[in-house]
This record gives C-alpha cells, structure tokens and sequence, in this order.
C-alpha cells in the first residue's frame, strides 16, 4: 500500500503510512482467522461473566462489574480461555499485564524476544497464532516505530531551541521516547518521565542506561495530578502522551487535555494518540480482559478540538491497520 493523505474541510490531515515507509507490519488476517477469534472471545465472555457473577454475589463484592472483572484479568492464577491463555505463558502475561508496559513490551519486541523462545509444542502455536498473527500486536508495534519516527522528525526540525525539553505522561518503560533521543545524537533532549508505576520507571531506567542515555532523564513516579507542577518548573516545549487517553472516557480526556495545553507554550506540541475500533475489540475485551476506550478519527479528533487545539494545528498519522493514530497538536 502507499501512504494516504486526506486534507479535511476544518483543516486538519490524515495521512495513513504505508508499512513500508517506517519498517512496520501489515499482515491481514482472513475472514477464517477473525471468525475463530471472534468465537474464541465469546466462549472468554461466557466464562468470565459467570465467573464474575459468582464473586460478585458469593463474596458480596461491593466493586462494581467492570471492577470486578479487571481484577480477574490482572490475577495470575486466573485463565480465560483454554485456548488462549492458559497453555501460553506469554498470551497470559499479556492478560496480566494489560495496559501496564509488560503488555507493552511483549507486543513491541515480539520478534526480537518472544518468538525465539518458542518451541514446536502447542506453547509455540498458540502464542505464534493469537499474538504472533494479531493485527492489534502488529498495529501497536507499527504505534512504537511511527512515534519514535514522529519524536525524531520534532527535534530535528519543529524546535529551535538549543535545548529540547520534552515531558512525557503516563511514560511506561518509553521506549519511543529513548529509542527518538539515541537516534538523534547532535540535538541536545531533556526528558522528564511521569508514570505511577515504579515498575515501569526501573525500567525506563534500565533501557535509558543500556542506550547510554541516561542522563537526559529525569524519573518521577507520581500520578497525572503532578502535572502542572512539573510544567512549571520544568517548561517543556513538548508533551508526550502515547496511550493514556485509550483509558480514559471522554469527560476525562477532555479535561486532561485542557491541562495539557494550558501547559505548554506557545508554539508548544502535544503528541498523543488513541486505539480506533477494529474487528479483534472482542479478544481484547474478554480474553485479554483489556478494557479500553475505543474511537474512530471523528471521535478522537473531537476530544482534540474541544480539548483546545486549532484543528488546523492538528494532524493524525495512522499506522497501516488505522488501529492506532497518533496526534500532532501545536498549540
């Protein structure tokens, strides 16, 4: 395929990349596979809602449902389905950790660290079959590159700054964020990571020291509450937020963006993206137990627009599933 450009009446572009252009996957799957997919995410549905039933009631859980069941899906002990996850390590560590950056890590370095290991034992099949085939594990992974790409085309051309500081929210193990600095030796970047997680700072922490870049950052394990505070002091001329919005309903988002630019200086850039409805949403829900927010370009754009960016200061880059798109916003 070739890369899409749609110019929109209000201004803004949506360009699709064509996997080719970034070194991305784009592997279709058949209308066979998605069938089995689809029946395999029902039978997940059926077993995980009487299960959550019987906790709800037997236990007098006082949690509401979504709770309930997210709990089920971050416990180790806990299977979905007998295809799925339960004789796969690694489709099981991918339920535990959703939306953590364990997930994360194992969509992204499927190629260079999961499928090595596999072996020719029904393991191997069911990981190389569910994860190895996904379009989503390939669609995030095409996330990882386009933003790494996108990072780098900002600090080389977007900044004249002699110094770029660049904030990232919600930063897991930013692996986007490290791999655009290593890659752009001769401009001068400041990092400053946010995330709640003290997990995914150790290992933000690992990956920066393993690329020799360790000292562009500084680390903060705190709540999206500090953001304000941290922009003041440290007057980022560019906001990161891959991922975070996907969690969040659009009240939520809406707002958070409303302090993002509020934040920033003029001129200033805020990228982020956000997961569009796909066909493989049903083994996200109740195999992965994954709960996400999901939004077409319509919807996304809208919590952009009404969050306070000029939609002719926005522009969407779609991966070649249009599974995930990222925004480029200035202020």
């Amino acid at each position: 395929m070739a890369n899409n450009r749609i110019e929109m009446d209000n201004g803004v572009t949506i360009l699709t990349l064509a996997a080719e252009e970034f070194g991305g996957e784009y592997n279709q799957r058949s209308l066979f596979y998605i069938s089995g997919l689809w029946i395999m995410s029902f039978w997940a549905m059926a077993t995980n809602v009487i299960q959550a039933l019987f906790m709800k009631i037997s236990k007098k859980q006082k949690h509401s449902f979504r709770k309930v069941l997210w709990d089920m899906g971050r416990d180790p002990k806990h299977f979905s389905c007998f295809f799925g996850d339960r004789f796969s390590r690694y489709n099981h560590l991918a339920k535990v950790g959703a939306a953590s950056w364990r997930a994360l890590d194992i969509f992204y370095n499927y190629h260079e660290n999961v499928k090595p290991q596999l072996g020719n034992n029904i393991e191997g099949w069911l990981t190389h079959h569910w994860m190895g085939k996904l379009q989503n594990r390939q669609a995030v992974a095409n996330r990882l590159k386009v933003a790494v790409r996108l990072l780098s085309k900002v600090f080389g051309e977007s900044i004249n700054e002699p110094e770029i500081r660049l904030l990232s929210v919600a930063s897991g193990s930013a692996q986007a964020i490290i791999g655009a600095i290593k890659g752009q030796p001769g401009i001068k970047v400041r990092a400053v990571l946010i995330d709640n997680d003290p997990t995914a700072i150790d290992q933000a922490k690992e990956i920066a020291r393993a690329a020799e870049i360790e000292n562009s950052f500084t680390f903060v394990c705190d709540r999206t509450t500090v953001l304000e505070k941290v922009c003041a002091d440290f007057k980022p001329h560019i906001i990161e937020m891959v991922g975070f919005l996907d969690y969040r309903p659009k009240g939520q988002a809406i707002k958070l963006i409303k302090r993002v630019i509020s934040s920033l200086p003029e001129e200033g850039i805020f990228i982020t993206c956000n997961i569009n409805k796909n066909s493989e949403k049903p083994l996200l829900d109740w195999v992965l137990l994954w709960p996400m927010f999901y939004r077409n370009e319509a919807e996304f754009l809208e919590l952009l627009i009404e969050g306070g960016f000029s939609p002719e200061k926005i522009q969407l880059i779609y991966e070649p599933f249009r599974i995930h798109g990222l925004a480029v916003c200035r202020k």
